[in-house]
């Protein structure tokens, strides 16, 4: 049975949600997280954790980022707070925290979040001997990549299926440096900027980090079924960057795709659905396409 997953919103708008079928929230803590449009003070956790378990749902925590060295005391402290909440669900990039939660003797379900590394089993199938059982799924491979790696693996397998794509990190303020080198004031977080070469508008998103993400919004709600049918376990709709009332639409169009998976006409009206609740264009990724990347369009 593939399961939903959603980012939590803010405390007021939990409740929001009650009404809308998933299966769990992913939560970002504050200083520790990137790429969500709310940010959980660690102070703030069990009052979260209250209100999710009002509308029982799980808790996924996502440690998604890369730390300095003088970050790791403070995330140990981190995950010390998660386990003492049980949280049952933790996901992390920087391999630190896999390394903090084996030495903590954490038992419950490790998530690997891959960004775009997660394109083969063999990589899977050895982080699993590290107690890793569920993993995100690169987002530059095609389904075809998917189904594959799902058939040999041991794990759970999450795919995203919505949302802005994250395309590279940087630990600079990209931003409030060109900013300041043109003696300009900056006044917002998130520019567009354009692809001379393919003609093609990129965002970039300052936090601590600066975030280059594609402009068009991933909905592979068409691949529902295929993936549904190869027993992918989990899918994950991203509202990074979306409007907050219309994601909730989307969530309820993915999640009516599931209940009539078979009826390929109202599938096609819900994906109708999506692109009408999405402001910026829509697209598939890279799920009915490989990857290319030729040097000389950049000559």
């Amino acid at each position: 049975m593939t399961k939903i997953l959603v980012n939590c919103p803010n405390l007021k708008r939990i409740n929001e949600y009650k009404n809308h079928s998933f299966d769990g929230f992913i939560l970002g803590i504050e200083g520790y997280s990137e790429n969500f449009n709310n940010y959980v003070k660690i102070n703030e956790l069990q009052t979260y954790l209250n209100e999710i378990n009002k509308l029982n749902k799980d808790v996924y925590i996502f440690l998604n980022k890369l730390y300095f060295e003088e970050e790791i005391s403070g995330l140990k402290d981190v995950i010390k707070e998660l386990i003492n909440n049980n949280i049952t669900n933790i996901g992390f990039t920087d391999y630190s925290v896999l390394n903090i939660i084996n030495d903590m003797k954490y038992d419950k379900n490790i998530v690997w979040i891959s960004n775009h590394l997660g394109t083969n089993s063999n990589t899977i199938n050895y982080l699993n001997k590290f107690g890793v059982n569920k993993v995100f799924l690169s987002t530059e491979i095609t389904k075809d990549e998917i189904i594959s790696i799902k058939n040999n693996v041991n794990c759970n397998v999450i795919v995203k299926m919505y949302g802005h794509l994250l395309m590279a990190t940087s630990s600079r303020k990209l931003l409030s440096n060109y900013f300041k080198y043109i003696n300009k004031n900056k006044d917002k977080d998130l520019y567009t900027f354009k692809d001379i070469v393919k003609n093609k508008d990129y965002l970039i998103k300052e936090e601590d980090n600066s975030l280059f993400l594609t402009k068009d919004v991933l909905n592979d709600l068409l691949f529902l079924k295929e993936l549904y049918d190869n027993k992918v376990d989990y899918i994950y709709l991203d509202d990074y960057l979306i409007d907050d009332k219309k994601f909730l639409n989307i969530i309820d169009a993915y999640s009516d795709g599931l209940n009539n998976i078979d009826d390929v006409d109202f599938i096609n009206k819900l994906n109708e659905v999506v692109k009408i609740n999405t402001e910026n264009n829509t697209f598939n990724g890279f799920l009915d396409k490989k990857t290319v990347f030729r040097v000389n369009d950049y000559e």
